[in-house]
């Protein structure tokens, strides 16, 4: 028998070791290695060396099954050919030197990769004919008469799948026609991610650049519409989430409450389902936070993500929690400058503030609401129209409060008529007693000073 593979204590016709650097396997640690042709075991010797938690070699020669289970005893062989190949999957196979011995090459080429696992590699080092036609050659060699595939004609035959032209492999002394080395792997479809934010122009994009490819299209917008509204399939889980406050102009805060409520996976399988097989493109705002989270899925799913990022044109626009908090601040804002008087009491400002002077003698919670009594007058012998309450770093303007009859006023006084006493009632807003106040309380005239407080009031705001 003529020694085909080199090893240290015998010399072959093969240059093994520098075809094995010329084959760049993948890394093979843990996973599971085909020789298709293996002769004397060497590349299966290697991928267990390597860390292959399985490596099996076939061959029809009985004389190289047993030396290379010799060789090799970790690695399992098999006396057969190709038409009989051992359950798999696998996570590479390797033909080597062998494809032209087929007589049914592509048919060959195709079972090979039936038999890899869905991330696999068939590593092919084959023979190829310079031609700029898609043919077989039938090439005469020393031994025999082959045929050879031209390249155009490999690419043809590879074409379902993904493949990658490697490099040339090692010549061989005698060889007719020049050797490489190919990858071929299963072909995932493509998840085109389209997840910026809103106002990056990504539904002009996906219409003008996948639209007329006809890729599909699937709207990450539609799909929580549909959800909101039962059009489409989705776990109940999924429904509440996208229901609670839905509002088709705020898509951003809804798809930011799916992921935080560990909702991702069931919208995604809602995109999924709409995109049906093959390829697609997805229309849909996701919080950087959360992509990587989106692409996992869709690889778990079979698919290749590819996440298109561009920067967008013109100004960044506001949104999310950055929007919501400017906006809180904004009306906080608002709220301490008060309201402004309405046209009556604008009018009447002047001889409301004039020489008014009052008190305040009553200040108390009941029922959810700050309770402030008291009395004044201005020069006129009136109560003023406009009252403001200055009350935790806020001016409350109140121009309708209840006007009340206090006589104990009028006596103090030494009039006869004239209702002078006011009651004010204002929402507690959160505050359930008088140290809520924080001691900031003040009662006046639009525009004029405050009144004094009576002794009890005086103590209340003290305590507080």
């Amino acid at each position: 028998m003529t020694q085909y593979q080199s090893f240290p204590d015998a010399r072959g016709d093969s240059r093994t070791l520098d075809k094995l650097k010329a084959l760049r396997l993948p890394v093979m640690k843990g996973g599971r290695f085909l020789d298709v042709g293996c002769n004397e075991g060497f590349f299966c010797g290697f991928a267990r060396f390597a860390g292959a938690s399985r490596s099996v070699g076939l061959d029809h020669s009985q004389t190289s099954i047993e030396r290379a289970q010799f060789r090799f005893p970790d690695c399992e062989f098999h006396c057969t050919g190709w038409n009989h190949l051992p359950d798999g999957p696998f996570d590479v196979i390797l033909l080597a030197s062998a494809l032209h011995y087929a007589d049914d090459q592509a048919a060959l080429i195709h079972t090979l990769v039936d038999h890899l696992a869905p991330d696999g590699v068939l590593v092919l080092e084959l023979g190829i004919v310079s031609s700029r036609q898609s043919e077989w050659v039938e090439v005469t060699r020393g031994i025999d008469v082959r045929w050879f595939p031209s390249m155009m004609k490999l690419r043809e035959i590879l074409e379902p799948y993904a493949s990658k032209w490697i490099g040339p492999s090692v010549a061989q002394e005698g060889d007719p026609v020049a050797r490489h080395v190919v990858h071929v792997s299963k072909r995932r479809p493509v998840a085109y991610l389209l997840m910026q934010a809103p106002g990056f122009g990504k539904s002009s994009l996906a219409r003008d650049l996948f639209g007329s490819a006809g890729v599909t299209l699937v709207s990450g917008d539609l799909q929580l519409s549909r959800v909101a509204r039962d059009e489409i399939d989705a776990p109940a889980s999924l429904r509440k989430v996208v229901k609670k406050g839905f509002s088709p102009y705020r898509m951003d805060r809804t798809v930011e409450n799916v992921f935080k409520s560990r909702q991702g996976k069931p919208l995604v399988d809602t995109w999924l389902a709409e995109a049906g097989e093959g390829d697609f493109v997805v229309d849909a705002y996701i919080p950087e936070a959360y992509q990587a989270e989106v692409r996992q899925y869709l690889v778990d799913a079979g698919y290749m993500a590819v996440t298109l990022d561009w920067e967008r044109p013109g100004p960044v626009l506001l949104g999310g929690p950055t929007l919501d908090h400017l906006a809180q601040g904004f009306v906080r804002s608002m709220q301490k400058r008060g309201a402004p008087p309405s046209a009556a009491a604008a009018e009447q400002a002047a001889s409301n503030v004039k020489d008014a002077r009052g008190y305040v003698d009553q200040l108390t919670f009941e029922g959810g609401k700050l309770l402030i009594g008291g009395w004044a007058r201005n020069q006129n012998g009136q109560l003023p129209q406009v009252l403001t309450v200055r009350l935790k770093g806020r001016i409350i303007t109140c121009d309708h409060f209840e006007v009340v009859d206090r006589p104990d006023v009028r006596e103090h006084l030494g009039i006869d008529a004239g209702r002078l006493g006011f009651r004010i009632s204002l929402d507690a807003d959160g505050m359930d007693g008088p140290a809520a106040l924080g001691g900031e309380f003040a009662v006046a005239p639009l525009g004029g000073r405050a009144f004094r407080v009576t002794p009890a009031v005086a103590r209340v705001l003290k305590n507080a």
